[in-house]
């Protein structure tokens, strides 16, 4: 059995764990042969991509909405040369099923992977025909470790050293969040079941990736690493109990930090703690659902700071209620918190947030869309030129500590 793995092309990316986590689990579960074969559309010769795919006898495409009509295009020029069965998955797929739009999904993919893609992609492999194949939630001891050397690890750590001078490697602890923010494609997805994995299993594979690749750096690529406390605090103990000095961030949900907690991450030698605080407006807090509130975040960056950590803000605007007091309140919380380094979004209505409309949005080209900006979503009180001049404002006061994406189109 000929397999191929592809990731579309996008202006920014790090390494595809679920598609290692996939390999591997194809991998060790598949009874016949497997011949697996991985191409990145920002790394790999576009023509050597579609030679080989056309030769396959399963394709199959992760993508994000952003990444969705690439997906297509190169779908679309892989059954011009022959006809593998090709099959879609990632996040955009599984977010147009929990808007109730999975019939926008274009014929050109012979089936669709809906939910987590391990099992539902062995079962294809064994014979499933159903267009949709749902995935079911796995814990982490129904997995294995991902497949670094199928998605060529060495080549993003060396793109990452290229850039940034470190060799960065990502990691996965959770499944799942515990939160519904509305603007986020989980909001719609019902029974979010946060897996948490065994944190010895977890330093092992930390211990061997490094030996391995010699990283310098590990992120952690979980919505809310933080959560649940105790978890947190096992993994800092682990860590420092093995006298592992990697440097590493993460994603904190800040309703779960405190003083205790944020403590013992420093001195597992965490260096930054990335935090969505999104808008210094309680009311809209409370109309996303952040689960959190002004007085919590501002104890959150303050403890960070006095502990000696690195702290990352994001915030956002185009919140269906938000006005120009409630920006203004916005950039006073950047001012009272003083993060390290911080980010600010314009609100996109991606598929399985609350502001999804597929009659309004089934046939946009969300291509032009980044995790920064778009040029469509307004509200009553704003348009997208107004939002987009309330982001640059934001970006100008801010630009000191701006994120270096942001800073580098800003400048």
């Amino acid at each position: 059995m000929k397999v191929v793995f592809i990731i579309p092309r996008y202006v920014s990316f790090w390494e595809p764990l679920s598609v290692a986590y996939i390999s591997s689990y194809i991998k060790h579960n598949y009874s016949g042969k497997l011949d697996v074969k991985f191409f990145h559309d920002n790394f790999d010769n576009y023509v050597e991509m579609v030679k080989v795919a056309s030769e396959a006898n399963i394709v199959g495409i992760s993508c994000t909405t952003t990444t969705y009509k690439r997906a297509v295009e190169i779908a679309e020029t892989i059954k011009l040369v022959s006809n593998p069965r090709i099959v879609l998955g990632g996040w955009h797929p599984t977010t147009m099923h929990a808007a109730k739009a999975i019939h926008g999904i274009d014929h050109v993919f012979d089936q669709v992977v809906v939910g987590e893609g391990e099992g539902a992609f062995l079962s294809v492999l064994n014979g499933k025909k159903d267009h949709i194949v749902f995935g079911e939630k796995l814990n982490f001891y129904d997995l294995y470790w991902p497949d670094r050397e199928i998605i060529k690890e060495s080549r993003h750590l060396d793109y990452c050293e290229h850039n940034w001078n470190e060799r960065i490697a990502s990691f996965s602890s959770r499944r799942g969040c515990s939160h519904s923010c509305t603007m986020c494609g989980e909001y719609a997805m019902s029974h979010n079941l946060v897996r948490i994995r065994n944190n010895t299993d977890l330093l092992d594979e930390i211990d061997v990736v490094n030996k391995q690749y010699n990283i310098t750096k590990l992120k952690f690529l979980d919505p809310t690493f933080a959560y649940p406390k105790e978890a947190t605090i096992d993994f800092c103990k682990e860590k420092i109990k093995r006298k592992n000095q990697l440097p590493w961030e993460c994603m904190g949900h800040g309703a779960y930090l405190d003083e205790e907690v944020l403590k013992l991450m420093k001195i597992a030698n965490c260096y930054q703690v990335n935090i969505g605080c999104e808008s210094g407006d309680p009311n809209i807090l409370k109309e996303i659902k952040k689960g959190i509130t002004i007085k919590k975040i501002k104890e959150v960056f303050k403890i960070g700071h006095d502990v000696g950590l690195d702290m990352r803000a994001f915030f956002m605007v185009g919140f269906v209620n938000e006005t120009q007091e409630s920006f203004e309140m916005t950039k006073q919380l950047v001012r009272d918190i003083k993060p390290n380094v911080v980010g600010c979004t314009i609100l996109t209505p991606f598929p399985g947030s609350l502001y999804y409309d597929n009659n309004k949005y089934k046939d946009l080209d969300w291509s032009g869309c980044n995790e920064y900006s778009n040029d469509f979503w307004e509200t009553e009180n704003f348009t997208n030129t107004e939002l987009k001049m309330m982001q640059k404002e934001f970006n100008r006061e801010f630009k000191d500590i701006l994120v270096e994406h942001q800073r580098n189109q800003n400048e």
